[in-house]
């Protein structure tokens, strides 16, 4: 009787220490996942910090070439414009000229005739010497009124020239901007390819911790109720969009309502916080834990009021409504995983 009371109690202390090991193991595995979460996170961060920067860069970039493209389109206009002038002043050189040799022809026909007509038009030597001053001073106003016309055409012609050099210079830093926007744009889809790698690094890692804390557990969280109790304009849906900030086709992985900052977020459903801090893209950010492999995320929050850990009800402000991480923004990012996969979150309401 002694031996198989010994017995079972070596069993009892063998299988309590298993459980303790298993139980310990759970914890190191969930701690390491974690850690591991930790690291992603802060490689998200740095690499959100180099996107956001880019984008600025881009943004200054292509404001360049807006004005690049402005000063060209109004050196356009105005060569065009000269083009004009210079066009009139040439027809009115040419009327000009037409006109002079035709009083000169008339004046000065079969050589001296001109003059003959002019003196035996005259009653006198005086009225001969005044008619030929009045012929002197007609043919010396139009050959200044011609001089005049070629400086002005001599004058278009060089602002022209000018105007031509200035457009090329023009043309010559568009190009040099476009290439370098082309540089950056090459970076941006890089570390866009890097960042989508850290996202599904990050997703898979939150996944695996939610199989290890939601393994056997019930769902506990209750009929939805409205996350964002101060609006429901959905202003970007579930599934592929354009994103707003990369300028780029991405799947969406939740809803976007718009707000004003500082409105309340609440808690969906019930359950225990199982994050609460800046994640990534997501900016500050709560995830809550509702068993059954349910999960909700609330992203780019102002202000995050719960703690990882802590139990909430359906209904209770977790957070405030904000702009953190890459958001265009005030609005409140809602998603539903289940098993840690995406699941539109309008099927819940």
């Amino acid at each position: 009787m002694m031996k198989k009371k010994s017995l079972i109690l070596t069993l009892i202390a063998v299988l309590t220490f298993t459980m303790c090991a298993a139980g310990f193991a759970l914890a190191a595995s969930e701690s390491d996942l974690r850690n591991d979460l930790d690291n992603v996170e802060a490689a998200q961060d740095e690499l959100s910090k180099k996107m956001a920067q880019i984008e600025k860069d881009v943004k200054e970039m292509q404001k360049k070439v807006d004005n690049l493209n402005y000063m060209i389109n109004q050196t356009t206009a105005e060569i065009n414009s000269t083009e004009d002038k210079i066009a009139k002043k040439e027809k009115e050189m040419a009327e000009r000229e037409d006109n002079l040799n035709e009083r000169l022809k008339v004046m000065y026909k079969n050589g001296s005739v001109g003059f003959v007509d002019i003196l035996l038009g005259s009653n006198s030597i005086s009225e001969f010497v005044s008619n030929m001053e009045i012929i002197q001073k007609i043919y010396k106003n139009d050959m200044e009124v011609l001089e005049t016309l070629k400086k002005e055409h001599e004058e278009l012609q060089e602002i022209k020239a000018t105007l031509k050099e200035r457009k090329t210079k023009l043309a010559s830093q568009k190009t040099e901007l476009a290439d370098e926007k082309a540089q950056l744009d090459v970076k941006k889809k890089e570390l866009e390819a890097e960042e989508d790698k850290l996202k599904a690094e990050a997703d898979r890692l939150t996944a695996e911790i939610i199989k290890l804390m939601d393994k056997n557990s019930p769902y506990v969280g209750g009929q939805f109720t409205w996350p964002c109790p101060a609006s429901r304009y959905i202003s970007s849906s579930f599934g592929n969009r354009l994103h707003p900030t990369l300028h780029v086709w991405k799947f969406h992985t939740g809803v976007d309502i718009g707000c004003a900052a500082g409105k309340d977020i609440v808690a969906a459903a019930s359950g225990k916080v199982i994050m609460s801090q800046e994640y990534g893209g997501y900016g500050n950010c709560v995830m809550i834990d509702h068993g059954g492999g349910i999960v909700t995320l609330y992203g780019h929050a102002s202000k995050l009021l719960v703690s990882q850990g802590q139990t909430v009800k359906r209904g209770q402000t977790i957070a405030l409504v904000g702009s953190t991480g890459r958001s265009t923004g005030p609005h409140l990012h809602f998603e539903v995983r289940k098993n840690g996969e995406y699941i539109d979150p309008m099927s819940y309401f």
